[in-house]
């Protein structure tokens, strides 16, 4: 008889301050707050020598920190526990990443084009410095999640009506300083799943609607579409979702009537009205009906912005599927993807805003199987978070992330790819903990004197066995499921 452990966490109201977190933490909200600063916060560093502060963070972390970086992954890849699988796909696909770059040499690509590629496979080792982070700060995932939450009603309408015109860019690049917001949907989904009392976020969760309608990034919304099926069919919140669903129905119907019509960002095109709004979802399917629906002038640009993408990914397959090697390896890191459609030659465009099709191109479908292997094992991890604590925001924000990664540049570009990982090791780490290190002197804990105790309910049901000592690890987390 097999035996289902069903933990019911209940953090206390009296949190950890961020004062408590020291070492190597504040690095990890550092990273988590910078991300949503916008892309130029990824640009610190030195640009002539293509040296970032990710980069430099995670290579300060492995060097600085063996036992929790270098120790815990060889111990996971000798020893098998939850994290076996993860630690041997990431090991295949870094050395998988290093056999590209030699490739790309062999080929005659320039080295530093090759080597700007490798770190989409050397990113995935942030897991592990979130892991030990999370592990040992439990509630640090809804602290940051409460900062963005506030920093994108402040930032969001600040950018929309003025930020935005200020051409300030990072020096050594064309990024511009005020980037642009986004992530309204997950913000109000961890709001309602990670709080006690949501409603007292009810202007945050407002102020994340209208961002993430007004922001009109098609694949933020179909993103946050995913992430609310997934946690509202797992935790049986479909009456929540349905409410978000009508909050954003009224939003959009209050805009109509009011007739608010802005003008939008440049890089964003038309207008921030309903219509507008209304316009650029429905070109994605119909150009034709979005401008017979909606009389919007821009629906032929709203199209326009899927089409250029479609013939470079049609292009980009054509050229791997061609023979046996290049279906296999690709074309190597550091070949110039932008090149195989006439107009973007010369761009310098390494992404075609598709992970898969960047996976494809690059590595071949020997780079697809291992990139999706690695995500595979990340739901693992999360699934079992998910059965330990009844908690699914860290599945939903995994379906999130990579539908956008399917639309968009995420995990190939440090600003997307860090702080998913980052967030992935939160989310698993205070969970799953007993696997790794003993926690550094240098964590200070503050959380041991006022844990609440876990209810758990054993009952005969066929299931997986999960470790005692999840009951000790899971007491007092940051992440919860709400009633």
């Amino acid at each position: 008889m097999n035996l289902r452990l069903r933990l019911h966490t209940v953090p206390s109201e009296n949190t950890e301050p961020v004062s408590s977190m020291g070492g190597w933490t504040k690095w990890v909200m550092f990273m988590l707050i910078g991300s949503e600063i916008g892309k130029a916060f990824y640009y610190i560093g030195v640009p002539p020598a293509k040296i970032f502060i990710g980069d430099v963070v995670l290579f300060l972390f492995f060097l600085l920190r063996p036992r929790e970086s270098w120790g815990a992954w060889a111990r996971f890849l000798v020893h098998k526990n939850e994290f076996s699988a993860f630690s041997w796909v990431l090991l295949l696909s870094v050395l998988y990443g290093v056999l590209e770059v030699i490739c790309g040499l062999f080929y005659g690509y320039p080295l530093v084009a090759a080597l700007e590629l490798l770190v989409f496979n050397l990113y995935p080792a942030y897991l592990f410095l979130g892991i030990w982070a999370g592990g040992n700060h439990f509630t640090i995932v809804r602290k940051i999640m409460r900062f963005y939450a506030w920093w994108l009603a402040i930032y969001g309408p600040a950018y929309l009506l003025y930020l935005h015109k200020i051409p300030w860019t990072m020096p050594g690049s064309t990024v511009p300083i005020f980037g642009q917001p986004g992530g309204g949907g997950i913000i109000i989904l961890a709001l309602l799943s990670l709080e006690r009392r949501p409603s007292r976020f009810w202007y945050l969760m407002v102020m994340a609607a209208v961002m993430m309608l007004a922001v009109q990034v098609r694949a933020e919304w179909l993103s946050t579409i995913v992430a609310f099926v997934i946690w509202g069919t797992l935790e049986r919140k479909m009456t929540k979702v349905l409410s978000v669903a009508a909050l954003v129905a009224v939003l959009l119907a209050a805009g109509y009537a009011a007739d608010v019509d802005i003008p939008s960002p440049a890089q964003r095109g038309g207008a921030v009205s309903s219509r507008e709004i209304v316009a650029r979802g429905l070109s994605a399917i119909s150009p034709s009906l979005a401008q017979e629906y909606t009389g919007s002038k821009d629906t032929g640009f709203y199209a326009g912005t899927i089409s250029w993408r479609t013939r470079w990914w049609n292009a980009i397959w054509d050229s791997v599927n061609t023979s046996l090697t290049s279906m296999a390896i690709g074309n190597g890191y550091g070949f110039p993807l932008d090149n195989l459609v006439p107009y973007l030659r010369g761009v310098n465009l390494r992404t075609p805003h598709n992970i898969f099709f960047f996976t494809l191109g690059y590595s071949g479908w020997i780079g697809v199987l291992l990139f999706f292997s690695l995500q595979a094992t990340l739901v693992f991890l999360l699934w079992r978070v998910y059965r330990l604590t009844g908690q699914s925001f860290g599945l939903a924000l995994l379906a999130a992330t990579v539908t956008t990664a399917l639309f968009g540049d995420l995990f190939e570009s440090p600003m997307g790819a860090i702080p998913y990982y980052l967030m992935m090791g939160l989310i698993i780490g205070p969970v799953l903990r007993q696997y790794v290190a003993a926690p550094h002197p240098d964590f200070e804990r503050s959380d041991t004197a006022d844990l609440e105790p876990v209810s758990v309910v054993l009952s005969s049901q066929h299931s997986h066995d999960p470790e005692p000592s999840n009951v000790l690890t899971t007491r007092r987390l940051g992440l919860r499921s709400t009633p």
